[in-house]
């Protein structure tokens, strides 16, 4: 570590390092130096195959936050010693960001208040970053967001995968062939590209240290893309509504419907002149459409032999694929899906 601080410090003896286990994909550091902190992260370039692009869309978002006068905290990367972005060692990435003073961050969603602030959040930050050309932005993981590529690769692995798998989740599979139809209809529907964040989970989030339904800052903007925003309401309903770890097939008291009231109601705040009719009137099926793919991702791993999502315990990617079907029929018996 103290090689890696070298190339930010002049005298890296002097930072203390704490890990932050929080977040699946890269790993992160506090830094403190005196009266300074900052945040470290080695960025996984198995996910993230060109870093470089990570660290141009963060650039270009903060400029443009910062030329709006934005509210809340911007990330800032901070250069190494030579004035780069990135710093390469040994085979590693990596990158240092400003530190949020005065916040913490949640893992789940404490009341549908905490739902709606965060909710109200995005909606502000896709606001003011509304009239950033999509030009500017490139996609940090390609095919991220490509809802069809994911239809096809788990039709694919419906063919190739492991037959007693298959046979196993044959009620999983047949609720998504009855419903895979809204898929279809999602990707007939041609929605406006803007900046998605596309990890809008709770944790994402930082809240004031002494107020926990007040939005310090949005963070982790190493998924921004350009596309459909709407995807970032969905990935919230998916989590903020759950009542149930990803990984609890029990059914039992899994949904929220005030939590999804919140996220949208939130969601639609600092948007409402800004989303198309279109839009206002697919949001519902966008959410459930986010799901469904989710669904259907943990389920496509399951029947590969689980070689994309880590796995703790036997069966857990079928757990996870029966925690987004049963999240999916809760909110159709409450919100109908057009």
């Amino acid at each position: 570590m103290e090689n890696v601080l070298s190339n930010y410090f002049e005298r890296p003896e002097d930072v203390n390092v704490f890990p932050i286990n929080q977040g699946y994909i890269n790993s992160t550091y506090k830094l403190s130096l005196g009266y300074n902190n900052y945040i470290l992260q080695k960025i996984n370039t198995s996910i993230f195959l060109q870093p470089e692009i990570i660290v141009s869309n963060m650039l270009t978002v903060a400029n443009h936050l910062k030329s709006k006068n934005y509210t809340k905290a911007i990330l800032d990367v901070i250069p190494n010693k030579n004035g780069n972005y990135l710093t390469f060692l040994n085979g590693e990435t990596w990158r240092m960001t400003s530190f949020v003073p005065n916040s913490v961050c949640y893992d789940k969603v404490l009341s549908k208040e905490q739902a709606f602030a965060a909710a109200s959040a995005i909606s502000e930050f896709h606001n003011v970053l509304n009239d950033l050309s999509i030009n500017r932005i490139s996609e940090s993981i390609p095919g991220f967001l490509d809802y069809k590529k994911r239809v096809s690769d788990y039709k694919l692995a419906l063919i190739n995968g492991n037959k007693n798998r298959i046979e196993r989740a044959q009620n999983e599979i047949n609720f998504i062939q009855d419903h895979i139809f809204l898929i279809d209809k999602y990707l007939e529907i041609e929605f406006p590209k803007r900046v998605v964040h596309a990890d809008a989970k709770i944790s994402n989030f930082l809240f004031d240290s002494e107020n926990e339904t007040k939005v310090a800052g949005l963070i982790d903007w190493d998924t921004i893309l350009p596309g459909n925003i709407l995807c970032d309401f969905g990935d919230m309903i998916r989590t903020y509504s759950n009542l149930k770890s990803e990984d609890d097939p029990d059914p039992i008291n899994n949904f929220s419907l005030e939590n999804y009231q919140a996220v949208k109601d939130g969601f639609i705040s600092n948007l409402k002149d800004i989303l198309t009719e279109e839009e206002l009137k697919s949001i519902d099926l966008t959410a459930f459409v986010v799901i469904l793919i989710q669904a259907i991702r943990f389920l496509t791993d399951f029947i590969s032999d689980d070689v994309y999502y880590h796995t703790s315990k036997e069966n857990q990617n079928l757990d996870r694929t029966l925690n987004q079907i049963n999240l999916l029929k809760s909110i159709n018996q409450h919100i109908c899906i057009n």
